[in-house]
């Protein structure tokens, strides 16, 4: 993994963050303006508004004081180390991180502005999977290629250590 040599990967994932962050927003409120309640694909894709005021599958509902503090921690910690590794950081991490953050502020906003999140992508409506929105999706997908990272992360360390070691 190539570490980051400059502030140029930094400003390429803010960038990047913000038009996500703005994609998420713009569909919330296109969504909202306009009532949607659209099938795409039968059974499997539709376009529904919910007012979320709980977090993921709608745990802690109407708890949304305690969601924006949780929220701007985390959002918080994960901005500080960035800020303090960004020296030693490669660029897939960073901007995974980035990635997570344009979902978590993108539910912060909601929030904060209307007191709810607006989730309206509905997939596989038959079996009642919960809705959500684009800064799920960002948040999710961040936290899945984390993962991943810190799993090859670890492998390639465990090889290193085996490999020493003899």
């Amino acid at each position: 993994m190539q570490k980051l040599k400059n502030n140029r990967s930094l400003i390429y994932a803010v960038i990047i963050a913000i038009i996500l962050l703005l994609i998420d927003q713009i569909t919330k409120v296109i969504i909202i303006n306009n009532n949607l309640n659209i099938i795409i694909i039968p059974n499997i894709l539709n376009i529904h508004t919910v007012q979320n005021t709980g977090g993921a599958f709608g745990v802690g509902e109407g708890n949304t004081g305690m969601f924006i503090i949780t929220n701007l921690v985390v959002l918080g910690l994960i901005i500080r180390f960035v800020y303090l590794q960004k020296d030693f950081m490669d660029k897939a991490t960073l901007y995974t991180l980035f990635l997570i953050l344009a979902g978590g502020f993108g539910n912060v906003i909601d929030r904060i502005s209307r007191g709810y999140v607006v989730d309206f992508i509905n997939i596989f409506p038959s079996i009642n999977f919960p809705k959500f929105n684009f800064a799920d999706i960002y948040i999710t997908v961040g936290w899945v290629i984390l993962a991943f990272i810190f799993a090859l992360y670890s492998y390639k360390e465990i090889k290193n250590s085996k490999r020493l070691k003899r």
